[in-house]
């Protein structure tokens, strides 16, 4: 077996046997809802990006997680999450939020997803 054939077979078991985490939505750090933006067609930011989740982290830092446009292509967020991203912000002392992204364009945090739960006070 030549070389290049050799290298080619190699190549190719490397990316069939990469890892499927590699692929996987990552997880933000837990925090409360700070802001939430949503942009309408008639916005000039709207090309950029649907919409914008800002996450208050327990460490204080602040997070943005964006969703549709150029930013974030095929990433969207439907009505229904947005009414619970909503109803977190109205209950940030008693809600936390743990947002899943990607990567997007200019390694923006494209929002995938998120879980919700309840702060408990002992």
């Amino acid at each position: 077996m030549s070389l290049r054939p050799c290298l080619s077979l190699i190549a190719g078991l490397m990316i069939v046997s990469a890892p499927a985490t590699t692929f996987a939505d990552s997880a933000g750090a837990v925090g409360a809802v700070d802001t939430l933006t949503v942009y309408e067609s008639s916005s000039d930011d709207y090309a950029m990006a649907n919409g914008l989740l800002t996450v208050r982290e327990k460490s204080g830092t602040k997070r943005d997680y964006k969703w549709g446009g150029s930013l974030c292509p095929g990433r969207n967020v439907s009505a229904g999450s947005l009414a619970m991203l909503f109803e977190a912000l109205r209950s940030q002392q008693t809600v936390e939020v743990v947002p899943s992204y990607k990567t997007g364009n200019g390694a923006t945090r494209c929002l995938t997803g998120f879980k919700v739960s309840f702060v408990r006070v002992e």
